[in-house]
């Protein structure tokens, strides 16, 4: 009996594989056979029905092939059922990659999309900004001048640039502007301006034919740390802006002309500045995140500028991002990354509400909308990220390149900055952009042995340069809490959790914080604006206690040495003052013990140029600085203690915040080239929607 029963089970067993493989192999004859009835059979209906029922099946890799076919099938016939085929595919067969290309291809392919689509350059070069809007006829972008922080006029036509301010060089003030926007019968700007008080304002002028503009400021209160303006209403009464509170809160709102006057029309813990009334002044289109604290991943709403309500347009896992409106209104145009490379979408809307499903318009977008012009043209802010963390290996002694330098982050290439090396040398920390808003820096710490990184959650509203103690267990960093306060904090290694060390007072910035050698310490600068004068201070932990290690005019920097003797400053001449960071300087050593200061380098015009951005050669024996050539950059030793300059065989294009490894052979540095331009696409709005 129990050898029977062994027996039943056996064949039980065997019969149930065999059924099971007959089962899973099912799919695929089904889906050979509706292949056969659309190809061998030219039933095409017949087909679509069979591809319709496997295309809800389990089997995702099959499910997408069915519903490509059937979409194929539909566009033999000529029924517009092909376009709603290959859109399911696109969203929500994602994962399935070859089959959303070939399904994105074919909606490109067909009739709805207008004919004549370009997408083409209208502005490179190292000038390029971003923060502004294009003009409702295309003619002009506001931006800004860099050079300056003056708010600035490009013209498309003519390819010339003029300041719309006149602020006056960095070292003379350090205001400048930031976003702006056209309004929409081109005759006015509206403006962010921070204001060299901690904080921005929001000005508007009238556009001159040429000339300065003569701003007034519309808009100002000590509870905004930051605001942008984003788009003019129809009529030119109101002003879409994006702000930040000191408490954090991200909030949407439009500002009254000429009464300055704020309305609130939505809240939440983060977004971008991508905002956009409808054609009709009705609605807003916004993107918003719903997460605390704020991440890249967003979804797009629609607002009712009366305050009656908003409606959800696009939620989809992943950033999602407003582009803009087709001029009738009848479009809202969106970028998404749903199928795995960021691309524009528009979905059609009435009366706010979005009715059906996306619909793919181009591949390959970037995110950056700078605006939708009368005519349907969509400009767009683009940039090649080159420039990012570096590390590489020298020998110091002798200059010569060990190892080449390499990204250790290959995640966020261009967002990442700031790093410095833990004590023991295991790990890098870095700073990363992750969002457009101002609080949008994190840090991460990555292994250097296992590549494997971790976000450390800062209770900190904004920080910058964090250094590792010498036990590892904190860093110093200027920063500004959820409440405003701006200081100098510790922020715990393990916890993210932030404590404020030194408030600051007043005037000047709080700069450059740094530990002493024995961690008990720390070094930070101020400046005086009354005076011109730069002051490092020491600031012993335990007690609070203070004393001014320096106070000079016409100064810069401050790194200390990592012996801490010595604190390394950079000094222009008076007649020099005016000029950028760039120019000739000399390098001062000043003793943190006290002390007349002694000259190491001087740079001049006749002799060589010397680019200031100076770190600490291995044990302090020697300040590394930058020497601009005609053939290029050049990174230099120069030893403090007297002996041969040297130069070290690392090609540089512009690198900042170099940090030497605990080895005394590896650097950290960010260095590289970013090219910003500016895209225009054309003749891409589906048939039906109408321009101008």
């Amino acid at each position: 009996m129990r050898r029977m029963a062994f027996a039943l089970i056996a064949a039980a067993t065997l019969l149930a594989g065999v059924v099971g493989a007959q089962q899973k192999a099912r799919p695929e004859v089904d889906l050979q056979a509706a292949i056969r009835t659309e190809t061998v059979d030219g039933d095409l209906k017949g087909a679509i029905e069979q591809y319709r029922k496997l295309s809800t099946n389990s089997d995702r890799t099959l499910a997408a092939q069915a519903l490509l076919r059937m979409g194929q099938c539909y566009e033999k016939l000529g029924s517009a059922e092909a376009r709603q085929a290959y859109e399911r595919a696109v969203r929500d067969f994602a994962d399935q990659v070859s089959v959303v290309a070939v399904a994105q291809a074919r909606l490109l392919a067909l009739g709805g999309i207008r004919t004549g689509v370009a997408y083409r350059q209208v502005w490179t070069g190292p000038k390029v900004d971003h923060e502004g809007r294009v003009s409702p006829d295309g003619r002009y972008l506001s931006c800004v001048d860099w050079d300056t922080g003056d708010l600035a006029l490009h013209d498309f036509a003519t390819g010339s640039d003029r300041r719309l301010t006149n602020k006056g060089t960095w070292e003379r003030s350090a205001e400048f502007a930031e976003g702006s926007v056209i309004s929409r019968d081109g005759r006015q700007v509206a403006y962010a301006w921070f204001n060299g008080d901690d904080r921005y304002e929001l000005r508007v002028a009238n556009l001159p034919a040429s000339g300065l503009v003569q701003p007034r400021r519309l808009f100002d209160s000590e509870d905004v740390n930051w605001i942008s303006p984003s788009d003019w209403s129809p009529d030119g009464k109101s002003i879409a802006v994006a702000l930040e509170r000191k408490d954090r809160r991200y909030q949407v709102g439009v500002i009254a002309v000429p009464a300055g006057t704020l309305r609130v029309l939505s809240s939440g813990p983060g977004g971008d500045s991508h905002i956009f009334f409808s054609p009709d002044g009705k609605f807003l289109a916004i993107t918003r995140t719903s997460t605390e604290p704020p991440t890249s991943d967003s979804d797009v709403f629609i607002v009712a500028v009366d305050g009656s309500g908003e409606a959800k347009a696009v939620v989809n896992p992943g950033p999602d991002t407003v582009m803009g409106w087709s001029p009738d209104g009848q479009m809202l145009l969106f970028a998404s990354d749903r199928t795995g490379s960021t691309s524009l979408w528009g979905i059609r809307v009435a009366d706010g509400k979005p009715q059906g499903t996306p619909v793919l318009l181009r591949p390959g977008i970037p995110s950056d909308s700078l605006g939708v012009t009368a005519a349907g043209a969509l400009y767009i802010g683009t940039w090649i990220d080159n420039r990012d963390i570096h590390v590489a290996s020298l020998d110091f002694d002798t200059g010569r390149l060990l190892v080449p330098p390499v990204r250790p982050v290959e995640t966020y290439v261009g967002a990442n900055a700031q790093p410095d090396w833990s004590p023991d040398g295991k790990y890098l920390a870095y700073t990363s952009v992750r969002y457009r808003a101002v609080n949008n820096k994190v840090l991460f710490v990555r292994s250097m042995d296992t590549g494997q990184t971790s976000e450390l959650h800062v209770s900190l509203r904004a920080f910058n340069w964090p250094r590792w103690a010498p036990d590892g267990r904190s860093f110093v960093s200027q920063g500004t809490d959820a409440q405003g306060r701006q200081g100098i904090y510790l922020i715990d290694a393990q916890t993210g959790a932030a404590t404020l060390v030194v408030t600051k007072a007043t005037g000047g910035n709080l700069l450059h914080p740094q530990w002493s050698p024995d961690g008990k310490r720390i070094y930070y600068a101020t400046n005086v604006p009354d005076t011109g004068e730069l002051v490092m201070i020491e600031r012993t932990l335990d007690s609070g206690a203070e004393r001014d290690v320096f106070r000079r005019r016409g100064l810069a920097g401050g790194e200390l040495s990592p012996d801490g003797r010595y604190v390394a400053v950079w000094q222009v001449d008076a007649n020099e003052a005016t000029r950028p960071s760039s120019t000739p300087a000399t390098v001062l050593l000043i003793p943190t013990a006290g002390g007349e200061p002694r000259e190491l380098l001087r740079s001049t015009p006749t002799t060589e140029v010397f680019r200031i951005h100076l770190a600490w050669g291995p044990g302090g024996r020697s300040l590394l600085v930058q020497k601009n050539t005609t053939a290029g950059a050049q990174l230099w030793s120069i030893p403090i203690d007297g002996g041969e300059r040297r130069r070290l065989d690392l090609n540089l294009s512009n690198a900042v915040g170099m940090r030497i490894h605990p080895d005394g052979r590896q650097v950290a540095y960010v260095d590289g080239e970013n090219r910003n331009e500016v895209m225009v696409l054309e003749n891409f709005l589906p048939a039906g929607t109408t321009v101008k």
